[in-house]
């Protein structure tokens, strides 16, 4: 057996089990996805009753779902500012300040604190009676102004984006570390030596060279707003009235609380649709396929 045929073989043999696991994990789920988003299953009877596309309609035709989309606009205005404010950290950081390894490790704390534990502090800080803030109002004599974090008002979505801001902020700044630490610092060197300043040498050098960082992370936080549940499920359950309700908790809701398996499948196919579309816009109109 040649070497050439050798190598064909090793490569085959390591690639064969992930295959096979990715195949039954992953493939063979998406297949039952989409066959059970065509039936009225629930979760019960030992065969599937098929419906044709009469599960599509009436989710499409659902207010819900569109109130859904809209509470999930707020994590997604949250997470684009997680990018750029913790970019912004990560290139205050990078510089030669004074114990940045410190600051760092604070920023960074919130993404390896347990998010159960996370969630409670907030529920805690949130709570219109008990919260320190809404405490310290009152003692500056602003006991009027007490803020109402998690009401009926559109807003309480943001209080429950910002959990995720809190928490993975400092983790997308770590990220971008990595890449700024990535760029010779003799380009800086030179840039500084013909006279660039500070915004200058960020729109020239620091963005041009982790561009394709930038746009890997925005996709996944995008990606990560889309399918935001852990807050709202903890905290509110989804409410006051579906106020707070998002993609996934309206799924989880619909399959595990309504036994609706057909209608909520349906919305996994959505948010799979919807997922493959920000891939196709990371490619098509961000060029990324030019970057490398």
């Amino acid at each position: 057996m040649n070497n050439k045929r050798k190598d064909g073989v090793t490569v085959f043999i390591f690639l064969f089990v992930p295959v096979i696991l990715l195949a039954l994990f992953s493939y063979y789920p998406l297949v039952k996805l989409f066959e059970l988003s065509f039936s009225d299953w629930n979760g019960l009877s030992s065969s599937y009753n098929y419906v044709g596309f009469s599960n599509y309609k009436e989710v499409i035709g659902q207010k819900d779902l569109w109130t859904v989309f809209a509470n999930n606009g707020a994590y997604i205005i949250t997470a684009l500012m997680q990018q750029f404010i913790g970019l912004f950290l990560a290139i205050i950081l990078n510089c030669n300040l004074k114990k940045k390894n410190f600051f760092r490790a604070v920023l960074f704390m919130p993404y390896i604190i347990n998010g159960v534990a996370v969630v409670f502090m907030f529920n805690y800080l949130y709570d219109f009676t008990n919260s320190p803030i809404n405490y310290i109002l009152g003692l500056l004599g602003l006991g009027d102004k007490a803020i109402h974090f998690l009401g009926t008002s559109y807003w309480s979505n943001f209080s429950l984006a910002f959990i995720s801001f809190w928490k993975y902020v400092g983790f997308t700044m770590v990220i971008f570390i990595a890449a700024l630490q990535s760029i010779p610092s003799e380009i800086y060197e030179a840039a500084r030596v013909d006279g660039a300043g500070f915004w200058q040498t960020i729109t020239r050098i620091t963005m041009p060279n982790i561009k394709g960082m930038f746009k890997i992370s925005l996709l996944l936080s995008i990606n990560g707003a889309f399918q935001a549940y852990f807050e709202p499920y903890m905290i509110t359950k989804g409410g006051p009235n579906g106020r707070t309700d998002t993609f996934i908790t309206k799924t989880l809701t619909l399959a595990f609380g309504f036994r609706k398996y057909g209608k909520a499948a349906v919305m996994g196919v959505m948010l799979l649709g919807i997922i493959l579309l920000l891939v196709v816009v990371q490619k098509v109109f961000l060029k990324e396929g030019e970057a490398n």
